[in-house]
């Protein structure tokens, strides 16, 4: 570094511009360590300007007049706004009142006129070396919360992002809660809801007399059965359900599957979870959660994304008995098959053929023109078309191998994979 390069840039700022000791030593923000920018300006003030360099700026330079917010009144960047960040941080701690949070984050919105002055002067005398004005407010006003409260400032992942908007006619703070994430795995046993909330597809959730005005068209959800506690005791304005896939809604699930509980906006963050899974298990019998446990927002998508293997046991209908000799066929299906999109689902999926891996399959006669199989197969297997054939669409299936109608008439989940292998 050209040591003249620290004095000259300041003989040139205190020779043309009317800065308090902030916004001067602001300047230099990125020489020396442990001090705040009043602290800099004000060295800068009291050395010989021939003497100054990068090496200048530790504490025992500091002047004994120096003092925070001295000459903020008349400086021509901020206009004072130092001299206000008590009153910010007031407002910012009563923003808090409502929210019950451990952790926060402060942002800036600085008025228009101190962030255009700051661009003015940044081109006038370079960037090196300086610290946006914004950063200096965030981390003062955040230095004073922690002092005032319990609360700790957290990069990561605050509890609550307060951005203070100190703009002309626009002062006010305005809070980003972050979200609670739960972690938890359920199992299904009603054959008769869905994962989530099926609007009426007819009135798209304004109630009409097809669903009985309810907006709905099952009366009830996996998620509906979780959420309703985690929602009373947490405030939050909604939850969202994130789940890793999902069942039919008349097939029954024994694997666990893996789901995030989102909730949005809490008021309280300090949850019971062992005592909120008790009351879900307890308050109905067509669901039950496991390992719930709090989560971070990388494991959304990481349950979202990740597809898993799926184990399943089918109860099947067949349209001729066959002998349990017959059935030694059905081995044929281990390995790749071919399934173009079903009829069912080929509304809303491209119409294309995939293919699928079956991995293991076991099966039994369970009575005349019945049977039942066991299969383990890779994510995305469409396991009712392969039972059927769905018209061709799936190859081989039991259907084809057997030379008879098959129809699946219970489908359970048995087994789904771990994300992660967990």
């Amino acid at each position: 570094m050209n040591i003249q390069t620290v004095a000259d840039k300041a003989s040139r700022i205190l020779e043309n511009e009317e800065l308090c000791d902030h916004c001067l030593g602001r300047q230099f923000a990125q020489l020396g360590h442990g001090l705040e920018n009043w602290e800099r300006g004000a060295i800068i003030r009291d050395i010989e300007k021939e003497e100054l360099d990068e090496d200048s700026f530790v504490r025992e330079n500091i002047p004994e007049d120096a003092e925070y917010g001295k000459g903020s009144g008349s400086c021509e960047l901020c206009d004072n706004i130092f001299g206000e960040v008590d009153r910010y941080t007031d407002m910012v701690i009563d923003s808090f009142e409502r929210y019950e949070l451990e952790t926060f984050l402060v942002g800036i919105r600085p008025p228009e006129e101190v962030f255009q002055a700051e661009e003015d002067l940044w081109e006038e005398y370079s960037v090196e070396w300086t610290e946006p004005v914004k950063t200096e407010l965030s981390r003062l006003i955040g230095k004073r919360i922690e002092d005032r409260t319990d609360l700790s400032v957290n990069f990561e992942r605050a509890d609550i992002m307060a951005v203070v908007d100190m703009r002309e006619g626009k002062e006010r703070v305005e809070l980003q809660v972050n979200s609670l994430l739960i972690y938890s795995q359920y199992n299904k046993y009603s054959r008769e809801i869905p994962q989530t909330e099926w609007h009426c597809r007819n009135c798209r959730g304004s109630g009409c007399d097809e669903c009985d005005w309810t907006g709905k068209n099952y009366p009830t959800s996996v998620q509906e059965e979780i959420m309703d506690p985690f929602l009373r005791e947490s405030k939050a304005i909604e939850a969202k359900f994130h789940g890793n896939g999902r069942e039919d809604v008349d097939a029954k699930c024994f694997g666990r599957r893996e789901f995030v509980l989102e909730l949005i906006e809490p008021l309280n963050r300090d949850l019971d979870l062992e005592a909120l899974q008790e009351e879900v298990n307890e308050s109905t019998d067509k669901i039950e959660i496991f390992e719930t446990a709090w989560t971070h927002k990388d494991k959304i998508e990481e349950i979202k994304e990740t597809r898993t293997d799926k184990a399943y046991r089918a109860k099947i209908e067949l349209s001729e008995d066959v002998d349990v000799e017959d059935l030694e066929v059905l081995e044929q299906l281990i390995g790749t098959i071919e399934q173009r999109t079903p009829e069912r689902v080929e509304h809303r999926r491209a119409d294309k053929v995939r293919k699928r891996e079956v991995y293991e399959i076991d099966y039994e006669k369970t009575g005349e023109c019945q049977i039942e199989i066991d299969v383990k197969a890779e994510a995305g297997t469409y396991i009712k078309e392969m039972i059927s054939s769905d018209g061709g669409r799936t190859e081989p299936s039991v259907a084809g191998l057997l030379g008879v109608e098959a129809e699946c008439t219970h489908l359970d989940v048995s087994w789904v994979e771990k994300v992660g292998n967990e």
